[in-house]
């Protein structure tokens, strides 16, 4: 008989091994303290059946920056499942547990790095995130000139203050992205092995920009360059290339946004690719719209949630109400008056949180707007794509 509880460190152990063996991932002394360690940070849901661990789920508490504003993020990993116990609904049991607790805790967003897309649209997530990929010759990367500051190379230590502070800066005015606390600096740089560090600093001796990358087997792999000036930028781009007679390859992927920090090249980068990444579920569409900046909203309108069969408080009618002094009143309905737009929580994810275009939803029929609708709130949607740099 299956049975969900939240597992505590006496089952760190059966978590690692499940976890190892549906992922395949080293198992090593060093990745077990690595698992545990985020383990301890966690909310971890399994399912047994008897003492055998048959499924599990992990959510690791968050802060996520959305609308110039901090919101609580619950991130989904690690979710497996043995194969002499598959069959039995068991993640749709932990998932529609986990949900309720979010739920009930505040916690608006839920991200999830899928294994397949269709398989978690079932809990109401949806494709949010996109990574570019780039793949340079080491003979082919571009020259730029140097800055008068200089790069130097440090160990975790004395790098993860400046790490910090630029992260923050650079990312403050930026949509999406985790608002990283201490604990997972150290996991995401300090713990993981291979990884080297550098600063660059200016004129003045003031960190201006960092970069975190490793090499092997002749790939040098850039795992995050971030600059506050140009100079920084310049300097760091200098620091990559001078390693172009010890690597093959450089590579270097980003959260796609549109920009490029390639873009003034003399010779456009010809092996570029983009993909899908993570995918995000709004937890609560009421508390969601109460947050939301509608200071551009000219006229009152409502939504229709068509079905989140694992968050049914999400499902119906919302109205949005611009009141005379401009303040926007959100009231939940079971019928009502208000020009109506009808979606999914996918699509609704997508438009609010500006992965797509109104238009381009209307377009394809992915929502359904009554009409003189889609002129009157155009304005109120983002207009700039959210980026992530994290993995979980």
């Amino acid at each position: 008989m299956q049975k969900i509880k939240k597992m505590q460190q006496q089952e760190y152990s059966q978590m690692f091994d499940l976890a190892q063996y549906a992922f395949q991932f080293e198992n090593s002394a060093e990745y077990q303290k690595r698992f545990h360690y985020l383990a301890e940070h966690s909310i971890n849901y399994g399912s047994f059946e008897g003492d055998d661990l048959a499924s599990q789920v992990m959510l690791t508490p968050f802060d996520v920056n959305f609308f110039q504003k901090t919101h609580k993020m619950g991130g989904v990993g690690f979710v497996s499942s043995d194969p002499s116990f598959r069959g039995g609904g068991r993640i749709d049991a932990i998932m529609k547990e986990l949900l309720k607790d979010c739920y009930e805790q505040g916690i608006l967003f839920s991200y999830l790095a899928p294994f397949s897309y269709p398989f978690y649209r079932r809990y109401g997530y949806e494709l949010l995130f996109e990574r570019s990929s780039y793949r340079i010759s080491h003979q082919d990367w571009p020259r730029v000139a140097s800055p008068k500051g200089k790069v130097l190379r440090k160990d975790w230590q004395e790098a993860k203050a400046s790490i910090a502070k630029i992260y923050a800066a650079t990312m403050a005015q930026e949509e999406g992205c985790l608002l990283r606390e201490t604990w997972w600096y150290e996991y995401k740089y300090q713990m993981k092995p291979g990884n080297y560090f550098a600063l660059y600093y200016d004129e003045e001796a003031q960190v201006q920009g960092y970069l975190v990358y490793q090499m092997k087997a002749g790939v040098f792999t850039i795992v995050e360059w971030v600059y506050l000036t140009e100079a920084a930028y310049r300097g760091l781009h200098k620091y990559i290339a001078s390693h172009a007679d010890s690597v093959q390859e450089f590579f270097y992927e980003r959260s796609a946004n549109g920009q490029t920090p390639f873009f003034l090249n003399e010779r456009p980068i010809s092996q570029l690719s983009s993909r899908p990444d993570m995918m995000v579920k709004i937890v609560d569409i009421e508390a969601f719209l109460k947050v939301y900046p509608f200071e551009y909203l000219q006229t009152s309108f409502a939504i229709e949630i068509e079905e989140d069969s694992y968050s049914p408080w999400n499902t119906g009618i919302f109205e949005i109400h611009v009141q005379s002094n401009r303040e926007v009143v959100i009231q939940k309905v079971v019928e009502t008056s208000l020009p109506l737009m009808k979606t999914s929580i996918q699509r609704f994810t997508q438009l609010f949180l500006g992965y797509k275009s109104l238009e381009e939803l209307v377009f394809y029929r992915f929502l359904v707007l009554e009409p003189g609708l889609e002129n009157a709130i155009s304005a109120i949607f983002p207009k700039k794509r959210p980026i992530l740099e994290d993995y979980f």
